[in-house]
């Protein structure tokens, strides 16, 4: 079982509510919390952010966010991805000889194609939630969620902001990208389980790589249809990845286009974890205005 990270607790602004939720995804709860703001009124039509969490996270990794997007007036949504602490996990058959079937519970396992469909299905439960205004729905993501955000964005009309911080946005590249080939043609001749092996752990992280689902992995790629402001935050001291071919290559190549409304802030002296800490004042910041300037314009209702 991953161990939950500890971050700076929440000190809950005065004006909103938090309510935990459940997102119904492929048949699996996944533990999540509505943030709304308390004088909302009935007929308010509100703007909307979706957080999601990086590998090892889940939906207290973005409280602190939620909670200050929300006390600005946006109704928020975190959750946790299916498999990882609170949420449910998809269950796997195994027939064994003789024909009798045995269940097992997929967790811990970072598979993209999952979180991307989870994530989606997040917008579809904050689109159904009273005072959501559909037509300003907001994004954020963070670490691995960063990418993940981004591919939905792409994917998904109803996203109209994105701001992502310290986003692993890469595809595999190298010896890994010949593993994760391999992975797909044997899960695919049955020659090795759905359940990725041990030796295909996260390097550095919580979780087991599903390299099979990696061969389609290319947040950068997918940016490039993605049309709304993009905000990108990331760490000067970043160790787990090179930020020149992730948060730093997707701003670039966005900025090629001088139609696109895109911002790259680099946050001096902290790691990719120090974003959640000494970088996290500069960094909150900065995705609120992006909010509130390219979201929440001409807000009303409250």
């Amino acid at each position: 079982m991953a161990t939950k990270r500890e971050y700076p607790p929440l000190v809950m602004p005065p004006n909103i509510t938090r309510t935990e939720v459940t997102i119904w995804f492929n048949g699996v709860g996944l533990d999540a919390d509505v943030y709304c703001p308390s004088s909302a009124t009935d007929d308010a039509k509100l703007p909307a952010v979706v957080l999601t969490h990086g590998v090892g996270g889940e939906k207290g990794t973005a409280e602190r966010y939620a909670a200050k997007f929300c006390a600005e007036g946006m109704i928020c949504l975190t959750f946790t991805h299916a498999g990882w602490f609170g949420s449910g996990a998809q269950p796997v058959v195994h027939t064994l000889d003789g024909g009798m079937e045995t269940v097992s519970y997929i967790r811990d396992v970072i598979d993209p194609s999952q979180w991307v469909q989870a994530c989606l299905c997040a917008i579809d439960y904050i689109e159904g939630q009273p005072n959501v205004d559909p037509e300003r729905i907001g994004l954020w993501g963070t670490s691995f969620g960063g990418g993940i955000a981004a591919i939905c964005a792409s994917m998904d009309a109803r996203v109209k902001v994105l701001a992502i911080q310290v986003p692993f946005m890469a595809p595999p590249e190298g010896p890994m990208k010949q593993l994760a080939k391999r992975r797909a043609i044997e899960q695919a001749r049955g020659l090795v389980p759905y359940m990725p092996p041990l030796t295909d752990a996260s390097p550095g992280n919580e979780g087991i790589l599903q390299l099979s689902k990696f061969r389609q992995f290319n947040p950068l790629r997918a940016l490039k249809e993605f049309s709304g402001p993009v905000l990108i935050v990331d760490a000067g001291n970043e160790e787990l990845f090179d930020t020149r071919l992730n948060g730093g290559k997707a701003a670039d190549m966005l900025r090629a286009d001088v139609n696109r409304n895109v911002a790259y802030h680099v946050i001096d002296g902290i790691d990719h974890y120090g974003i959640y800490f000494d970088g996290y004042a500069q960094g909150s910041e900065l995705q609120l205005s992006w909010f509130k300037t390219h979201l929440q314009a001409h807000m009303a209702g409250l």
